[in-house]
């Protein structure tokens, strides 16, 4: 199983707030990242659907299985009707190396969803706020 996790939005230790910043506090920032798939914004969050395309983010790096846990409940992973499904991805890190991590990918359809180009909801965010 997977020691890593790619965050790409809420989780991402530059704009992760309040409860994220507390549930990412205790991991390991290993570096920036990117995984195949395609990354949109549903206002509150943004998710990723497993499509062509490169979604940036970082790489951390797990110490339990209860951070999982905890992380699960945080994406809603768990009940009858999840928001977020825990898959296993490869991530590219900035040297190359390829390595086995795990993403929250989004469960609904992508249409009432806005798709970002650009991969990267940090910049996104930015030039939201920006404007």
């Amino acid at each position: 199983m997977p020691q890593h996790l790619f965050v790409y939005g809420t989780l991402r230790p530059q704009l992760a707030r309040g409860e994220a910043q507390v549930l990412i506090a205790a991991l390991k920032i290993v570096g920036s990242a990117t995984v195949q798939g395609k990354l949109y914004d549903f206002g509150a969050y943004p998710g990723v659907t497993n499509e062509k395309g490169l979604v940036f983010g970082d790489l951390l790096l797990l110490s339990s299985d209860k951070q999982l846990h905890l992380l699960d409940a945080y994406e809603e992973c768990n009940g009858s009707s999840p928001l977020f499904t825990r898959s296993i991805t490869t991530a590219r890190i900035s040297d190359g190396t390829s390595i086995a991590a795990w993403i929250y990918l989004f469960c609904g359809r992508a249409e009432p969803g806005v798709l970002i180009a650009s991969g990267d909801y940090q910049q996104f965010m930015r030039s939201r706020f920006s404007n």
